[in-house]
Parts: C-alpha cells; sequence; structure tokens
C-alpha cells in the first residue's frame, strides 16, 4: 500500500515537472519573429539552396515541413540565416505540376510566427483538362485551362473578349497577342476572377487557328435608360447611346459614364469624339460612378459638340492598384489618398511624373499635396494648397468662347465639417492670366453626405488664343490661415474635366 502510494506521489511530480518544463519552453518562445523575405521562388530541377535571415528576440522553431522542402537550421534566435531547399519537381522521370506550400518559423503566439511562401515551377499543363468557353465561370480560380477553340468577338489594348457558342458566354483573355475579330484562337492560361467579380483568362499562350470567320453578334440590351442602376455578373452584350469624349461616353441625364475600355485604333473613335454614337460592346464592370465597357461596334449618329480637351482620369488605374488609393467622395470622406509623388506603376513610374508627361502643370504651395484617388484627384492638406493646370489648348482658334465643365467635391473631415473651400478657374493666354468667377458648394456641415458636384464655366473669346492654359486652383490661394487667425482647411477633388466649344 505504501508502495503504490510512493509510485503515484512520484508520478503526479513528475508529472508536474515535465508539465513545468513544457510551460518553461514555451515561454522561452520569441514573441516577435521576421523573415527577410515573403516568397522564395525555385526552379523545377536542380535549383540551389536559397538563404534568408530570420529575426527573433527569442528563440523560434519551424512549423511541420512537407517532404520536399527543406530548412536548415531548423530553429535559431537573434539574427539567424537560414537555408531554404527543395527536392526535384519530377514524376515518373518528367517534371510534375509546379508545387507550392507555406513554410513558418514559429514564436510562441500565433502572432510570433514569419511565413514564407515557397514556390516551384513545373509544367502548369500537364494533366491539365480542355474547357469551353462556357464552361469556364464557373471553375475556381487558378484553375489552369486548355481552350482548345474560342472565337475572338471584341479586342481592347489588353486583350480581347472570346465565345464558343455565339455570345451566350463570353470570356475576356488577358494576352499580349494581336488579335483581330473573327480570329480562331486556342488558349492555355489559368482563370482567374478580376476585381468586378468577373471571370477572365490570365493567358500564357494564345494561337490563331485561324482568321477572317463570320461573328453573329446577337440583339444588344439598351441600357441607356438604366445606366445608373446597371449591374450584371457576367459580360453581357449591351448597347448605350451618348456623346463620346475621348474614351468616355456621356449619356444625357445619368450621372454615371461610360469607359470604353482600352478600346483599339481600329474603332475610329478619335474621329468621333463629340459625336452622338450608339456604342455595342461587352459589359466590363462597375467602379462607381463608371460602367465599363469593351467595345465592339460603334454607330456615328452626328456631331454634337465641338471638344477641344477631355479628362476622366481613368488611366491612372495602374498606380491606384498599385497605391491602394481608395474613393473618398464615394466613401462619404474616407478613403486612402497617397500623395501622387509616392503611387507608382509596375514600371515605377510615379503618377505625378505620368501627369508632367501628358502635359499637366501641378500647381501647390507651400509643398506636396496632390493625392491619387481611383481614379480622379484630390488636393491640399490643412494650409496647404494645390490646384492643377491643364496642358495646352494648342487647337482651339482664337476668339473662340469655351465651355469647361468639371465634377469636383470639397473635403469633408470626421467632425462632418466641409472646408470652405472654393474652385477658382482661370485662362492664361499669352502671359496675362484671367480668373472666372468661384465655384463654391452649398453642404451643410453635420448633415448633408458627401457626393459629386458638377460645375460649368464659360471663358469669353478674347481670351482665348491657340497655347492657352486652363488651371483649377482653390481660393484664397496662399494663404494659410482665415481671418480669425486659424489653419485653413481647403481640399477638394476634381474628375471629368471637359472643354468645347460654348454654344
Amino acid at each position: 500500500m505504501k508502495l503504490k502510494n510512493y509510485l503515484t506521489a512520484s508520478a503526479l511530480l513528475l508529472a508536474t515537472i515535465l508539465c513545468g518544463s513544457c510551460d518553461d519552453n514555451e515561454d522561452t518562445l520569441a514573441k516577435a519573429v521576421l523573415a527577410s523575405a515573403s516568397a522564395l521562388d525555385f526552379e523545377a530541377e536542380s535549383a540551389p539552396g536559397k538563404t534568408i535571415t530570420v529575426y527573433s528576440d527569442a528563440q523560434w522553431v519551424m512549423d511541420e515541413l512537407p517532404e520536399w522542402i527543406s530548412v536548415t537550421p531548423s530553429t535559431g534566435q537573434g539574427t539567424t540565416d537560414v537555408t531554404v531547399t527543395v527536392s526535384d519537381n519530377l514524376r515518373d522521370g518528367a517534371v510534375d505540376n509546379p508545387r507550392k506550400a507555406t513554410i513558418a518559423f514559429k514564436g510562441s503566439t500565433l502572432a510570433s510566427r514569419a511565413e514564407v511562401i515557397i514556390n516551384q515551377q513545373g509544367d502548369k499543363y500537364r494533366d491539365c483538362q480542355e474547357y469551353t468557353v462556357s464552361e469556364l465561370p464557373a471553375l475556381a480560380d487558378e484553375t489552369v485551362v486548355i481552350v482548345p477553340q474560342a472565337l475572338v468577338t471584341a479586342v481592347s489594348a489588353g486583350g480581347c473578349i472570346v465565345s464558343n457558342d455565339g455570345c451566350g458566354t463570353n470570356i475576356y483573355l488577358e494576352t499580349a497577342t494581336a488579335l483581330s475579330v473573327g480570329d480562331q484562337v486556342y488558349v492555355q492560361g489559368t482563370k482567374e476572377t478580376d476585381t468586378y467579380a468577373l471571370p477572365y483568362v490570365a493567358c500564357d499562350e494564345v494561337s490563331v487557328l485561324s482568321t477572317g470567320n463570320a461573328v453573329a453578334y446577337p440583339e444588344a440590351k439598351d441600357i441607356t435608360a438604366t445606366l445608373d442602376s446597371y449591374e450584371a455578373g457576367s459580360r453581357e452584350w449591351v448597347a448605350v447611346t451618348g456623346t463620346l469624349n475621348g474614351s468616355n461616353l456621356t449619356v444625357e441625364g445619368a450621372a454615371y459614364t461610360v469607359s470604353l475600355t482600352d478600346a483599339p485604333a481600329s474603332l475610329g473613335l478619335d474621329a468621333l469624339n463629340g459625336h452622338q454614337v450608339t456604342v455595342r460592346g461587352f459589359f466590363d464592370g462597375v467602379a462607381a460612378p463608371v460602367v465599363r465597357l469593351i467595345a465592339a461596334q460603334v454607330d456615328d449618329l452626328g456631331l454634337v459638340e465641338t471638344i477641344y480637351f477631355s479628362e476622366d482620369f481613368e488611366w491612372l488605374q495602374p498606380w491606384s492598384d498599385n497605391s491602394g488609393a481608395g474613393q473618398t467622395v464615394e466613401n462619404d470622406g474616407t478613403g486612402e489618398a497617397p500623395q501622387i509623388y509616392t503611387a507608382k506603376n509596375e514600371e515605377g513610374q510615379t503618377a505625378a511624373e505620368a501627369l508632367v508627361l501628358r502635359g499637366y502643370g501641378l500647381e501647390q504651395t507651400p509643398g506636396n499635396a496632390i493625392y491619387l484617388q481611383e481614379n480622379y484627384l484630390k488636393f491640399g492638406k490643412t494650409d496647404f494648397q494645390a490646384g492643377l493646370t491643364l496642358p495646352a489648348l494648342e487647337d482651339v482658334p482664337e476668339g473662340t468662347s469655351l465651355k469647361v465643365s468639371f465634377d469636383w467635391a470639397p473635403m469633408v473631415g470626421g467632425t462632418r465639417k466641409f472646408d470652405p473651400v472654393e474652385v477658382i478657374v482661370s485662362v492664361t493666354t499669352n502671359g496675362q492670366t484671367v480668373e472666372m468667377e468661384p465655384v463654391g458648394h452649398s453642404f451643410v456641415n453635420e448633415v448633408d453626405k458627401l457626393e459629386w458636384l458638377h460645375a460649368e464655366v464659360v471663358i469669353d473669346g478674347r481670351d482665348i488664343a491657340p497655347g492657352s492654359r486652363i488651371s483649377f486652383k482653390s481660393n484664397d490661394w496662399g494663404a494659410t490661415v482665415d481671418n480669425t487667425g486659424s489653419k485653413v482647411y481647403r481640399r477638394w477633388f476634381i474628375d471629368n474635366i471637359k472643354v468645347t466649344r460654348a454654344q
């Protein structure tokens, strides 16, 4: 009996010691772990190991690894160089499908994990299934696909629309291959879903099987009257009638406009600027207040207005995507707004550089205060003021009166007070600057919701000549305080600028 009690007490003591050791071990693990890389890429065969550095405030250990990945050492602390290696990606003597895994350097908590994605190349089309266009929308994203035959029904600068059952099911192909409407193509790529919740294929290869095939378009769904409320979950074949301004279509009475996505030169849109047109094409998503369309057919209904300049800033999309720019007006005063001097595209060019290359002047005092939105511009911060000068109007005849139209909005802060800002439109001709009457707003603090305002300003032809430049600035330019000595807040937004001949 004594022996039994002794053994029981000994077992309890041992368990307590072991448990305490576990707790002590857990306590010794790091509270913070960081890795010098978030992803590593390896070739399929004979890939050399890659070294990264792991930083921690105490000991870290490796999470369980897939059998094809090795990490040396598997534990460390402080600053540790770690080598990651992979085995050859082969199956039955041939390169297998690409593979991917996430490895983790673990500390004591879920928050103290440094994760690194390991990608190894392979033959993504090994065992790949063939699909028709109709089957693609239902596939999971990242599904590797082969489409043995599809018909090109519309083209854009970045790809094309294809179908294999008339225009019943339509898919966008993201490809740099030059294609024409009527091409039959063979496709290899990966099915994905874009930011507008529409399926597309990111193509690795598009081969033309034949050219000049007939395309039988169905009757288009006319969305002119329902433009502001139109939405679809697929690339519907639709028609819109409005006035063409560059790559924008303005519909009378509608708050939304239509953006013709990367329209090809073959459509001849440049010659139709200012014309009433009917455009038929494929729905390409909504980025309020813009409905995107991949145009396939354009009917000219005649000249409506003479347009000397138009800008919707939709070309800034790559900069917006890369910098996470938000839509502050649409979100009633909240949204990310990176400076145009830090927002860059994939090539590393800043939005400011791109604007200057297009001929814009960036006006600001006392320093940088112009910001990027998706896709429009924001000006000013606290006591900094900013504005924009348009490229020179080289084609406007001397003495031509102009109408300047634009959408704008003041900023509203978290206290629901609207900035007391007015927009001053001015024109500079032969060194002489003439200012128009200020454009203000009537939003009521703590009552109204922020929204776009449309403004139109007429410039007398006596102040216009070839080379004239139009500017937009906030009122009391250069003032840092108001008449009470308080800091000036004159922040505002602008979009959809158009300069036309005044009627």
